[in-house]
């Protein structure tokens, strides 16, 4: 047995880019062109993960790993745990738009996660396309391209031709002998989840990107608080096999729950070694409920997120931080894939303010019917910013705003006349504001309130009158009221407002 320590490389690549730069046109190009037909069908068909082969231009044989990470801003949470669980990042910038918000934010979490990068100049076969305008506009972001005073390799591709696809590839092959991306096969088994998700037939799933060791069946797997015996494990082709090692994609099922997106796994030999490190994560913690405004006499919404992966639970989540709740308490009680059932709704059924949010997923009949009866609302879309937008509207309409009363009018009784049973006849001054006969006022002794009131005439200079409105004007008035009313006294007429 040799001394030497075993190493295998397979770099793992993430795209990252804004949305509509022709990141999955890229990615689906690869695809297609480098991987062989039996793959359909594969892992490939339900993640964004994707295995080739590359033979660069001395003729080497090369294997890479893809991960495709979604473009929009609602996905930042999982593009940047696309970007910290790869060796290289491409980031793909639209020769005919150049650098976009997502575009910064991708080359963060670039350089956040300390992994080298290669910007991929997109949709240069476009018209519209300026390819010196685009690194100009990259250079300015103090992305600095080799050959313009930096060391960020680059290259222009065009998805619909192929042209400059050979080449992106041959770079990544460079970059990754370069910063000498290495893996031992011998060492325990490590992975990253980069998705998971429920199926009827399957159970619950996820796909790895294997970073060390070697996955092997008959091991037991653990993320966080999932586990899952390893009795199979499907290559990025749909093929089943005994093992797998560094850098490959791995699709994995049975497991007791849905593993977190970006969760590290690991193996151990036994099911009670498994349970017993789940149970300890469980207690952890960041597995709290979450709450997504602090609570302070805020009106309580509790809410269940349901979707069709996890990433996408993420990205609901971070869309859901930006819904404005000032008055409201909004508590995410659990989330997980799958369609809507009827234990979802026994959770929220004992909360006034109860709403189960699903994307992308359906609703069990027998949980329809008891949502109803518990006054349970489900709000299924199939578009994320509907369901927040959606939320946005919910929020105003359950937790307007705060009470608070708004003194509209205060006048000074300056002398009592007399009273026959609860009419009193007072005369006053108008301190503030403005006094209308059949108000409904506050009746104030020594900023004590003692009762309350109405006032059912009114007089200015002898003279019958409807309202007050001048200050220091005096007049009388004959107040109903059921407490006495005494010289002093202070009169305020008030409205309920709702603080936004």
């Amino acid at each position: 047995m040799t001394d030497k320590t075993p190493t295998y490389s397979q770099p793992v690549i993430a795209v990252v880019g804004h949305i509509d730069h022709g990141k999955t046109s890229l990615l689906d190009y690869i695809r297609k062109s480098r991987v062989a037909e039996k793959e359909t069908g594969g892992i490939t068909q339900r993640i964004s993960a994707y295995e080739i082969s590359h033979t660069t231009k001395e003729g080497a044989e090369r294997d890479l790993t893809f991960i495709d990470t979604p473009g929009h801003e609602a996905f930042q949470k999982m593009r940047r745990r696309g970007a910290s669980s790869a060796d290289i990042a491409i980031l793909v910038v639209a020769a005919d738009d150049g650098v976009k918000p997502q575009t910064k934010e991708a080359w963060s979490a670039i350089q956040d996660a300390g992994i080298p990068c290669v910007v991929a100049f997109t949709k240069i076969d476009k018209e519209s396309a300026n390819l010196d305008r685009a690194k100009e506009a990259v250079l300015t972001e103090g992305i600095y391209l080799e050959g313009l005073g930096g060391s960020v390799p680059w290259t222009a591709v065009s998805s619909k031709t192929g042209d400059g696809i050979p080449d992106l590839l041959d770079l990544l092959v460079l970059v990754s002998d370069l910063e000498e991306v290495v893996c031992d096969p011998l060492k325990p088994a490590r992975a990253v989840v980069i998705e998971s998700a429920r199926d009827p037939k399957i159970g619950i799933s996820a796909t790895v990107i294997v970073r060390e060791g070697t996955l092997k069946t008959g091991a037991f797997a653990v993320a966080g608080t999932a586990w899952a015996p390893l009795r199979a494990i499907v290559s990025a082709d749909g093929t089943r096999e005994k093992e797998l090692s560094c850098g490959k994609p791995a699709f994995l099922s049975g497991f007791s729950e849905e593993p977190e997106v970006g969760a590290e796994l690991i193996t151990v030999a036994t099911k009670k070694e498994a349970e017993a490190l789940a149970k300890e994560a469980s207690v952890r913690p960041e597995n709290v409920p979450q709450n997504l405004n602090e609570a302070s006499e805020k009106v309580p919404i509790r809410i269940i997120l349901k979707a069709d992966t996890m990433g996408s639970i993420e990205a609901l989540e971070f869309e859901l931080e930006k819904v404005p709740a000032e008055n409201a308490d909004i508590t995410i009680v659990s989330k997980s894939v799958g369609a809507v059932s009827e234990n979802d709704v026994k959770t929220l059924s004992s909360f006034d303010n109860a709403i189960i949010l699903a994307f992308g997923v359906g609703t069990d009949a027998s949980a329809e019917d008891l949502a109803e009866r518990q006054g349970v609302h489900i709000e299924s879309r199939k578009i994320i910013y509907e369901l927040t937008e959606w939320l946005t509207k919910e929020v105003e309409t359950r937790a307007p705003g705060i009470p608070e009363e708004k003194i509209l009018g205060r006048a000074k009784i300056l002398k009592f006349f007399s009273n026959a049973g609860n009419k009193h006849v007072v005369g006053g001054r108008l301190e503030e504001g403005i006094i209308k006969k059949g108000s409904t006022v506050s009746i104030i002794r020594r900023d004590i309130p003692i009762g309350k009131g109405k006032i059912i005439n009114m007089q200015s200079q002898k003279t019958d009158v409807d309202s007050i409105s001048t200050e220091k004007q005096e007049f009388g008035a004959q107040i109903e009221s059921r407490s006495d009313i005494a010289a002093g006294d202070i009169i305020e007429i008030s409205t309920t407002i709702q603080n936004k």
